[in-house]
């Protein structure tokens, strides 16, 4: 094989390993909304020190197409302490959307689900979040969330 065929069969090869991996490839893109999340709380469940007037997030990940839409359960958290300021949904656009073969950002990817909340008055409150079919269900699934149902004790200073 000459050098120049060598050459075509390894760039060729190397596009298609980045084709290939485009679905685990994954960045940060807001398709919705344009929310501002504040201070961003990541973990999956327990408590939350916040100051009166900070701007907060609970961010849980999600598959939309796996039928893992996050919303708040019952009972809504205390006005009084923290008010829900919005939510939305920020999808992950894989390799293949920059590239050009989709530009979704629902690629198999999934996403994270943004709760956003103003701090209000000293105090203690309850936020809790759930995808609710899955949690009528009961239990977790192959490919969706470990858990069905978060819960967070907010305290505001």
């Amino acid at each position: 094989m000459s050098r120049r065929w060598r050459r075509i069969l390894l760039g060729a090869t190397a596009v298609l390993a980045l084709v290939v991996a485009g679905g685990a490839v994954a960045i940060h893109r807001k398709n919705t909304g344009k929310l501002d999340h504040g201070t961003v709380f990541t973990q999956t469940s327990g408590d939350l020190a916040v100051k009166s007037g900070e701007l907060f997030s609970i961010e849980v990940f999600g598959h939309r197409g796996a039928g893992d839409n996050w919303t708040m359960a019952a009972p809504d958290p205390d006005p009084a302490v923290a008010r829900a300021a919005g939510d939305e949904y920020v999808g992950n656009v894989g390799l293949t959307d920059l590239l050009g073969f989709g530009a979704t950002g629902d690629l198999g990817t999934g996403g994270h689900y943004y709760f956003t909340f103003r701090a209000q008055n000293p105090g203690r409150t309850t936020i809790t979040v759930h995808v609710p079919y899955r949690d009528e269900l009961g239990g977790s699934f192959p490919g969706g969330p470990n858990q069905t149902k978060r819960q967070f004790t907010v305290d505001v200073r």
